[in-house]
């Protein structure tokens, strides 16, 4: 495990801060679960995610990036773009039907690691409904829907329901067939049993997507009764490495999400703390508060104290199996003591 305690003593820590989470995660080869046109002859692996969750009383705002690397002689690159690749498509499955996409700032990211980079211890309004609940008496039906599809800049998106073995199998087809590729039959089983919904998302651009592999963040917005993150769906494709920020009003059990795979900085190295892990919406980057300000649900987060989470899961689906969990990422917020209940 790299110490942050010896890169300071080395001098070295404005440096290393420079290639922030290079210190902590690696990039490890990965079958990719990211899909260019079938026409692409160079092969495309899966890098290091980056996703940031707002959660507040049963609402969400997911924004997830995806990266990866293309490899290949005679590969060719104009522009910062490559060549013949000018389409990516990938499936994120959420619990409830999204009613607002938008693509977020290019800088969120990076001013996020800014904002959390480690440091040495001391001695509603605009959504858009795309589709109705689902109900109990279209539970028991078995197929596909598909629902409205939403174009939201270089991003367009085809929410997908399916029910049953039918659906499953109907699904699997137009994925294979629409270049998503196919599912694990035991993912797909995990995700239809648990009533999710399929965001089969495609990145277009004519000019060729960046050869650095960093995309503009996609942000989505849901409902859901805690906050979650697509992991199970890359099950059995491969190793990849993931960093993830979570901001809530309520303290999370961060015992449990290491369990999990995923570790706080402090949890990697116990000479550190991360800046800002108590904070106040008005003292987020305003790229970040962007991802926020506009979604009625998430309003309690602008008044009191937050909690920002930094967590870094390496290795997922080699050192993490994916296989062994029970449900897809979530997270536990610590219990209050029982005075503060009763307040």
């Amino acid at each position: 495990m790299i110490s942050f305690r010896n890169l300071l003593v080395a001098g070295s820590l404005v440096g290393a801060f420079a290639f922030g989470a290079a210190l902590f995660i690696e990039t490890r080869d990965a079958q990719a679960c990211l899909h260019p046109e079938r026409e692409f002859k160079f092969p495309i692996k899966a890098g290091a995610q980056k996703g940031l969750i707002f959660f507040a009383d049963g609402r969400e705002e997911l924004v997830i990036r995806p990266s990866y690397k293309v490899e290949g002689e005679g590969l060719k690159v104009k522009n910062d773009a490559v060549e013949g690749f000018t389409t990516l498509a990938w499936l994120v499955p959420v619990p409830n039907l999204p009613d607002t996409y938008k693509e977020a700032d290019a800088k969120l990211f990076s001013e996020l690691e800014d904002f959390t980079r480690p440091q040495e211890r001391a001695t509603r309004d605009g959504r858009r409904s795309l589709g109705k609940n689902w109900s109990d008496e279209e539970d028991s039906a078995n197929g596909v829907e598909f629902l409205e599809e939403v174009k939201v800049g270089d991003y367009s998106i085809q929410p997908v329901k399916a029910k049953g073995e039918m659906g499953a199998l109907e699904l699997n087809n137009w994925l294979s067939t629409n270049g998503f590729g196919s599912v694990d039959e035991k993912v797909m089983k995990y995700y239809i049993d648990n009533n999710h919904y399929w965001l089969a998302i495609k990145l277009k651009n004519d000019k060729g997507l960046p050869a650095n592999g960093e995309v503009k963040p996609l942000r989505i917005g849901f409902d859901t009764d805690k906050p979650v993150y697509p992991i199970k769906i890359n099950q059995g494709r491969g190793s990849f490495d993931l960093e993830l920020w979570l901001i809530t009003a309520q303290e999370i059990d961060t015992e449990k999400t290491k369990a999990l795979g995923l570790e706080t900085v402090e949890q990697q190295d116990s000479t550190m703390l991360q800046k800002n892990r108590k904070t106040r919406f008005s003292d987020l980057p305003q790229v970040v508060k962007d991802v926020a300000s506009d979604d009625e649900g998430l309003k309690k987060l602008k008044a009191g104290e937050l909690y920002c989470y930094r967590f870094f899961g390496v290795g997922v689906d080699k050192d993490i199996d994916l296989s062994k969990l029970e449900a897809d990422l979530s997270f536990s917020f610590k219990e209050q003591p029982q005075e503060e209940k009763k307040d």
